[in-house]
């Protein structure tokens, strides 16, 4: 008996925390499935109160968000702008959090915060002297602004999350390298950067997904031909009403990217939120 209490008692436990685990899910599951839900409804069903748990299901307003919001130019804006700017952070903020991790640089704890320093400051006020910047350059509205912002704005990030990840990979790993014969720049594309690939994962996915939903800079610095879904999505608020549908339409759009992306990082997702999380 004394022995099947233990047994009892941790068979609870489990199906306390499994009950938890699935109610937890639920609750944040629910808004995911209430926007899928709604995409495909009409505006009636939509507006229904108590709500419609049983519709028809209607394609119509992914139709409305391709015609009359030219979401699959946006979409296409967003991909090519949000590539490049998480390529340039990524590739930039990498170098520099290498060289402020291994070299003995004078001052490279104030650089740092001064690098971080930048992460600091409010969106809003930098809009207005890239819009001035921008016009004078001849660059509103166009790919390499808003590429060029995002990727600024990812870079502070992207240099001290890596530079954590890189102090974490033991420094005589590259040291054995070069003495084997390799350069400093082949030692860190053959050695260091392989173990890196969970840190990179995991601050690309967060690097990805600022850029991918930033509406303030996208909106303001761009007009016509580098409009971005987050812009578009926007345009479902009317001056007099919600276009509920078509909103939860460019939601599911905006979210599916991210959603792939996270699926084909989990391998590596995981270990880089948790590198260096535990040490011997």
């Amino acid at each position: 008996m004394a022995s099947q209490k233990p047994l009892l008692s941790r068979a609870v436990k489990m199906a306390a925390a499994y009950a938890l685990a699935l109610v937890a899910t639920a609750f944040f599951a629910f808004p995911v499935f209430w926007m899928a839900s709604s995409s495909v409804k009409s505006e009636l069903d939509i507006s229904q109160y108590p709500p419609v748990w049983s519709f028809t299901p209607t394609f119509e307003n992914y139709a409305k968000l391709a015609s009359e919001l030219d979401a699959f130019d946006a979409f296409v804006n967003s991909a090519v702008i949000v590539g490049l700017a998480t390529t340039l952070a990524m590739v930039c903020g990498t170098m520099a959090a290498y060289a402020l991790a291994r070299f003995d640089v004078k001052g490279k704890e104030i650089i740092a915060f001064e690098v971080l320093s930048i992460r600091m400051l409010p969106p809003i006020v930098s809009v207005i002297p890239m819009f001035i910047i921008a016009r004078a350059l001849g660059i509103f509205d166009t790919y390499w602004l808003l590429a060029a912002a995002y990727g600024l704005a990812g870079l502070p990030f992207v240099v001290w999350v890596m530079r954590v990840f890189i102090q974490d990979i033991p420094q005589s790993i590259e040291e054995a390298a070069m003495i084997d014969g390799c350069s400093r720049f082949q030692t860190f594309w053959r050695v260091t950067l392989p173990l890196l690939l969970p840190g990179l994962a995991a601050t690309m996915v967060i690097v990805f997904m600022f850029a991918w939903n930033e509406f303030l800079l996208a909106s303001m610095l761009t007009s016509q031909n580098a409009k971005t879904l987050p812009v578009i999505a926007a345009n479902a608020i009317k001056p007099k009403a919600i276009a509920w549908g078509l909103a939860s339409a460019a939601g599911v759009v905006m979210s599916l990217p991210v959603v792939v992306l996270v699926l084909m990082m989990q391998r590596y997702l995981v270990r880089g939120l948790t590198l260096g999380a535990v040490k011997g």
